[in-house]
């Protein structure tokens, strides 16, 4: 099967497997949903800084990025089917995970008294943990390290945005999803076929090792 088809197959799932919960959460109670889960309300405009800091982590992870991988940098902006599927993909896998690992888990954290540096560094281990999973779609033992520090050091900075943002997730919604709209599918596709190794067979980085991120 062609890469292409494999990027499109692995997405489709991910899609599907990863609306289940949300359809659910919002079958069940539309208003908390919207309310208390997302955060929708008068108190978005209070957050001035927490805005701020989504949008600055957002274009400094797609940067650092671009530069690690020139693969994605080339064709981010394609536009054709998988690209198309990066839409919901992007929404669904932000939405969700930043629930998981940022609201659901640092909220419980601090609801037994863990001071705010430990809940923001357990939500960025368990990011990177759950990340380094993309190495099964690589068959890559290269990557297992670099995907993992790139997604805890991301983990990381997005616990600051939500901590940031008086714990409302919108914010850190929002930079998941523009990050995964902007660096999907292509990341992917790189993982699948290699080409995430461009970056340290290039001409000047003697020696370097490039690092490969996965959201």
């Amino acid at each position: 099967m062609k890469p292409n088809s494999i990027t499109a197959l692995i997405m489709v799932a991910i899609i599907g497997g990863m609306s289940v919960p949300l359809a659910l959460w919002l079958a069940r109670d539309p208003a908390r949903f919207w309310t208390e889960l997302l955060g929708f309300g008068p108190d978005l405009a209070s957050i001035p800084w927490g805005w701020l800091l989504a949008v600055t982590v957002a274009a400094a992870y797609i940067g650092y990025t671009f530069w690690a991988v020139p693969f994605v940098r080339r064709t981010a902006f394609e536009l054709n089917t998988l690209k198309a599927l990066a839409v919901p993909l992007a929404i669904v896998t932000g939405t969700l995970e930043e629930l998981i690992f940022r609201k659901f888990l640092m909220d419980g954290l601090s609801g037994i008294g863990a001071a705010w540096w430990v809940q923001a560094a357990a939500a960025a281990l368990a990011f990177g943990l759950a990340h380094s999973v993309w190495v099964m779609f690589s068959r890559d033992l290269a990557i297992i390290a670099p995907v993992a520090i790139s997604t805890t050091v991301l983990g990381g900075a997005l616990a600051i945005v939500y901590l940031a943002s008086d714990r409302l997730i919108l914010p850190a919604i929002l930079a998941h999803i523009i990050i995964n709209l902007v660096i999907e599918p292509a990341l992917l596709r790189s993982s699948l076929t290699g080409l995430w190794r461009e970056a340290a067979e290039a001409p000047g980085n003697v020696g370097g090792r490039t690092v490969d991120t996965a959201v």
